[in-house]
């Protein structure tokens, strides 16, 4: 989620520019490489704001979210299936599966194997205020079941945005 928040964050800093993480407020922000030209940011942002602003966008719900606030921003929804993640019960414990197998003696025993799965989880990255970003969010949500990043994902970016607005950010 860090990087991908970078990401999000090279279009919103207006330049194109992918600037170095930092958490002290003391540091001048410093960049680390020149990504995109500032009119190629400037695409992406523009299309970034059809995921959350426009009709039919997957990211609408942060529009919805963000009515009335006169806060516009702009996003990428995201789902993503990983294979091989292993499986667990309500209990926390690892899920194994008995098996047979012929031993060097050629007899037959029974072996434990883990159980493996696929996860799908919900990402969304978004900037804002659109038209002079401040705000660069990555959201992801693991094992969303049966959802998707614009279901889940995204409206807690939408949150996000709203305390910033809160605390004055």
């Amino acid at each position: 989620p860090f990087q991908m928040a970078l990401i999000a964050a090279a279009p919103a800093n207006l330049q194109g520019r992918l600037m170095k993480p930092k958490i002290e407020a003391d540091l001048q922000p410093q960049m680390f490489a020149q990504v995109l030209t500032p009119q190629k940011a400037a695409v992406v942002r523009e299309t970034m704001s059809t995921v959350t602003e426009e009709s039919g966008g997957t990211g609408g719900r942060v529009k919805a979210k963000l009515a009335g606030t006169g806060i516009v921003t702009g996003g990428k929804t995201g789902t993503a299936e990983k294979d091989g993640v292993p499986a667990y019960d309500r209990n926390g414990k690892r899920v194994m599966v008995t098996k047979r197998k012929k031993n060097e003696a050629g007899e037959w025993v029974n072996y434990e194997e883990p159980v493996f799965r696929r996860r799908t989880d919900g990402w969304f990255i978004c900037i804002a205020p659109l038209e002079n970003p401040t705000l660069a969010i990555a959201v992801v949500i693991e094992d969303i079941g049966g959802g998707y990043g614009g279901t889940t994902a995204a409206p807690i970016a939408a949150d996000v945005i709203l305390k910033a607005r809160e605390l004055g950010l």
